[in-house]
């Protein structure tokens, strides 16, 4: 199993999870031309992808879905409310009348399946339509028995004003994730944005910051967990350096030294790949 990151930032989102037989997009803020050369390197190509699943209808996760769709009949898995959303999102009529019969509705706590690929859709909190994270559980292709460790477990959570036990309850015991560190408090207080963009971003709809980030990878800490990526940093409002060390002073902070050490910690970059997650 693998898991990276095509892109991870204000600008565009694009994740990139493959198990046995299942190849899956989380978000495609990016171009189609630019997913495909993210594939072309891990030597596939767009049409190996399965689905999309979409956590929401904003800019920056839904760049290159009409082309992934319309050219290569890419099914895409997103809330109602999402689907729903995505005309006026865009304006394309696409979306209301010929991409139909690509779209499925899903629901938060409803598992489905794609291939060998177990899909947990859960809530987040954000300003758009219905947002979701995903968990996605597939087996490990080396295992030989179906017991709880032949199973592996990715989730992605980004744009969401906060967490609750609900959001830490579906990251628990994954082996890997991507959780936003979207911004720094002091940098954003400080920064150009405007009084009431600086009040959406750091609302309980808007994004997490470096030290809630922290603290969520704090509560999910166990033995399974071993790499996390953190994502959707912004430009303005962060750094990699400055997120990455925020993140680790609040493990370090609530778990200690040994625990911090047991996990890999990057930032996934806003313009290119990430580090390779083999699982």
């Amino acid at each position: 199993m693998i898991f990276t990151s095509f892109a991870s930032g204000s600008s565009g989102n694009c994740t990139f999870f493959a198990s046995g037989s299942t190849k899956l997009l989380i978000d495609c803020g990016i171009s189609a031309k630019r997913i495909g050369d993210c594939l072309r390197a891990l030597g596939l190509s767009l049409s190996d992808l399965d689905a999309v699943l979409l956590t929401h209808e904003h800019s920056d996760h839904i760049k290159g879905l009409k082309r992934l769709m319309s050219a290569y009949d890419i099914p895409v898995y997103a809330s109602e409310g999402t689907l729903s959303a995505l005309f006026q999102a865009t304006r394309d009529e696409y979306f209301r009348y010929a991409g139909g019969a690509l779209m499925h509705p899903v629901s938060a706590d409803s598992e489905f399946r794609i291939k060998d690929a177990e899909v947990c859709p859960f809530r987040v909190y954000h300003d758009s339509a219905s947002p979701l994270g995903f968990r996605i559980e597939a087996r490990d292709s080396g295992a030989s028995a179906l017991t709880p460790s032949s199973f592996r477990t990715v989730c992605v959570a980004t744009d969401t004003g906060y967490f609750d036990d609900y959001i830490r309850d579906h990251l628990l015991y994954s082996d890997a994730a991507l959780i936003e560190a979207n911004h720094d408090r002091a940098m954003l207080a400080g920064g150009k944005y405007p009084l009431y963009l600086k009040r959406r971003i750091m609302s309980r709809t808007g994004h997490l910051c470096n030290n809630q980030t922290g603290k969520l990878i704090s509560e999910i800490m166990s033995p399974r967990l071993k790499h996390v990526l953190l994502g959707h940093l912004s430009r303005e409002n962060n750094t990699p350096g400055l997120a990455l060390e925020t993140v680790q002073k609040e493990i370090k902070l609530a778990l200690g030294d040994d625990m911090l050490k047991k996990i890999d910690i990057s930032v996934a970059p806003q313009d290119g790949m990430s580090a390779l997650v083999e699982l």
